[in-house]
């Protein structure tokens, strides 16, 4: 169902709680109670899971470089974060299409030091792996792993140490990426990023790699890759296909709901905010055509919902699973 909807029934509900005020206990929180660490759906024959592998707190001076601040600070009152924590989950996607298991992105990884994030001292220890073995998914099973861009938090499962984790599957990314990553292009960038580029990606060049070209690229049945640079230069997007419905994997091209409802608002984790701009506008419309359900890296877990537009704005309309 729509957020709208949801949010209807969820405040219905908890006014009917004595002396519970609304504005200091939101009705969403009795609904993400207790934490899951997994969502189920199915898009057509396809069987979705979306897995939390990691929680982080970004801080809305890196999410919202350009906002005006009276207008900050009521966007994120709406969602109830303050301008120094704003909860994200780090998640995967695992489809399940006849005989093919796709993983869909691959977690953080399990550090074995801290690394620096943007000044703070962090100690990434992902759960996806874990949480597959949980769920019976043996990870030499899976037969192909996607990757949306070169991120740490979406390529630090790939390895453990020097093992691969996933031993039999053929890695897609797009080339564009590769090559940005593989070059003097990225010199400027941190560190800890190009050492998990060299822990997680590099190696892979000897093994079963495909450098997709171009844009709306079919890998399987019901697996289309969609170009959404900007966050990075080969950022990619996936629409999930069966019958008459669709999911849209949005990766990192927005990182908050806000920004889906501020489209000017920039972003310290995107390279080229113009660029993203567009690939934003693409993915609404995209969207918007064929009525898709979306899932969004970042937001709320599971990340689910649909972008709606009303009037001339664009609006998340979270999705109850």
């Amino acid at each position: 169902m729509y957020r709208k909807q949801f949010l209807t029934r969820s405040v219905s509900f908890a006014a009917s709680i004595p002396f519970l005020p609304l504005t200091t206990f939101p009705a969403w929180k009795i609904f993400n109670a207790p934490k899951r660490n997994k969502v189920e759906l199915n898009i057509g024959k396809i069987k979705c899971t979306i897995f939390r592998d990691f929680d982080f707190q970004y801080q809305a001076k890196d999410f919202f470089v350009n906002a005006n601040e009276g207008e900050l600070d009521n966007a994120l009152n709406s969602y109830h974060v303050s301008a120094d924590n704003i909860p994200s989950p780090f998640i995967a996607l695992l489809l399940q299409i006849n005989e093919r298991k796709i993983l869909i992105d691959t977690g953080v990884g399990f550090a074995d030091k801290a690394v620096n994030v943007r000044g703070a001292s962090v100690l990434f220890k992902g759960q996806l792996s874990n949480l597959l073995a949980e769920n019976n998914i043996n990870k030499h099973e899976i037969t192909d792993v996607i990757i949306t861009h070169f991120h740490p938090d979406h390529i630090g499962g790939i390895y453990t140490g020097t093992n691969l984790n996933f031993p039999n599957a053929r890695f897609h990314m797009h080339e564009d990426e590769w090559s940005y990553w593989h070059s003097s292009r990225a010199e400027a960038q941190p560190a800890q990023f190009k050492t998990y580029i060299q822990n997680n990606i590099t190696k892979l060049r000897d093994g079963n790699l495909n450098l997709i070209k171009g844009d709306f690229v079919n890998i399987s049945d019901g697996v289309t890759i969609v170009k959404v640079d900007g966050h990075t230069p080969g950022q990619i997007s996936v629409i999930i296909h069966s019958g008459k419905e669709n999911l849209l994997y949005i990766s990192d091209a927005f990182l908050h709901p806000l920004h889906i409802e501020k489209i000017d608002w920039i972003t310290n984790y995107d390279l080229d905010h113009q660029m993203a701009k567009a690939s934003r506008i693409k993915l609404f419309e995209l969207a918007s055509k064929e009525d898709m359900l979306v899932n969004a890296f970042h937001f709320d877990f599971p990340g689910l919902g649909r972008i709606d537009k009303l009037k001339d704005k664009w609006m998340w309309n979270e999705v109850s699973v």
